[in-house]
């Protein structure tokens, strides 16, 4: 009997696309956990480290989800290293129940503010499950700041670098030509929450680049573009914000020319029309990935159907991932249960 539910298990996973327990991979991987429009991207490095950036929301789903996908699926028995991206609910909330299910090592954020007055009520509660959690294993990230990842060789190595942080950039090349896509901008009305502080990240492996920025908005979103380009064109973009369209600033999008977009939205939050609307506007129009599908708009203003893990509010929480080559020249980006998934190649292999 025993071999018998082994059997199925095998067949199961390699029906699904996912990679057995204990099986090696050379290469990187990210995961999407699906935390209903809220965030949590899990990374595996070759030497099997694990990032994972945000943790969605607070109570048990979220955390439960997480931990089921790093586990079963990413066959991690702990988290290495835990970005807060900002202090908003649905990126950390999760952290307290998660704590309670795997060891979490280490933990890293832009630094805890004395305040938050967008959300009076939760903060002073989460931050106190936060900092219980972490127990004073915290770094402060500020823009240029390389998290400390181990390599398995030369070859092999992942480079997680912090682009942004408590409303600052990374600085321009002193000989970097000017982004002419730049005079497009056309600035929104300042944002005084805590999105527009939130860490962002450029993660290179060989000649890969999967650019996530959290929350980010408009105008600090322009301001990683311009006067110069200080991220580079990407293959894979973590639509800002779940695909809101008070981010997703169409001058970065123009900028970085990804050719994989992946929403971490919710059946009713993100993926939204008008974000869709420009990235089929670009020169090269991406393929776009959706955690779910955006019940709030037309078929059409959302993605081609097999590109979308859930189809439904009432729904399986799949989650969409992606498989970097060993040589950094290719990746998979697999949806879900549904058996899809293409390969693409990098834009600029090294």
């Amino acid at each position: 009997m025993r071999l018998l539910s082994f059997a199925i298990s095998v067949l199961c996973c390699l029906m699904c696309g996912w990679p057995l327990l204990g099986q090696q991979n050379s290469g990187l991987r990210i995961y999407w956990v699906d935390v209903e429009g809220g965030a949590a991207t899990l990374l595996v490095t070759p030497a099997g480290e694990s990032i994972l950036i945000d943790s969605g929301n607070p109570g048990r789903r979220d955390a439960e989800r997480i931990h089921r996908v790093a586990t079963e699926r990413a066959g991690l028995k702990a988290i290495d290293h835990h970005v807060i991206t900002h202090w908003h609910l649905d990126h950390y909330g999760g952290i307290e129940r998660l704590s309670q299910l795997m060891p979490i090592r280490h933990f890293y954020h832009r630094g805890i503010p004395d305040s938050l007055p967008e959300d009076r009520v939760n903060f002073p509660v989460l931050i106190k499950a936060f900092k219980a959690a972490a127990e004073g294993r915290e770094t402060t990230l500020k823009p240029g700041d390389r998290l400390p990842l181990k390599a398995v060789d030369s070859k092999a190595i992942v480079e997680i670098r912090c682009l942004c942080g408590s409303g600052e950039v990374v600085p321009d090349e002193p000989t970097a030509a000017e982004n002419p896509l730049a005079r497009d901008h056309k600035p929104q009305p300042e944002d005084p929450t805590d999105n527009a502080k939130s860490l962002g990240f450029l993660i290179k492996f060989g000649g890969f680049r999967f650019l996530d920025l959290g929350d980010l908005t408009w105008n600090i979103e322009y301001k990683l573009v311009a006067p110069t380009d200080k991220i580079g064109p990407v293959d894979v973009y973590q639509s800002t914000h779940h695909g809101l369209e008070v981010s997703n600033n169409p001058v970065l999008m123009r900028t970085v020319q990804p050719r994989v977009v992946v929403f971490n939205n919710g059946p009713r939050k993100g993926a939204h029309p008008t974000v869709i609307a420009n990235l089929r506007r670009l020169p090269e129009v991406p393929d776009i990935y959706q955690l779910h599908r955006n019940l709030n708009a037309m078929p059409h203003e959302n993605t081609e159907p097999k590109f979308i893990a859930n189809e439904s509010a009432d729904c399986g929480a799949e989650p969409i991932w992606l498989e970097v080559a060993a040589d950094g020249r290719s990746y998979t980006v697999h949806v879900g249960a549904t058996g899809f998934s293409k390969r693409y190649n990098v834009k600029h292999p090294e």
